[in-house]
């Protein structure tokens, strides 16, 4: 029997998407990134600098 079968290979790639799963979610999810994101929020009204300007003064986190 070959060693590496289809299986393995199968498991392996399981386990590969898993770790990026995982990496991508704690890189996304992480405090230090907060600023970006939100920076990031405003790309819609980028060419608007006054609707900026409101969503700015009322605040980030309410929808």
């Amino acid at each position: 029997m070959n060693t590496m079968d289809i299986g393995m290979i199968r498991g392996l790639g399981t386990l590969v998407v898993m770790v990026a799963f995982i990496g991508l979610t704690l890189w996304v999810f992480s405090p230090k990134r907060k600023a970006e994101f939100d920076d990031a929020t405003l790309l819609p009204f980028a060419d608007d600098p006054e609707a900026i300007s409101k969503v700015r003064k009322s605040g980030s986190d309410t929808p």
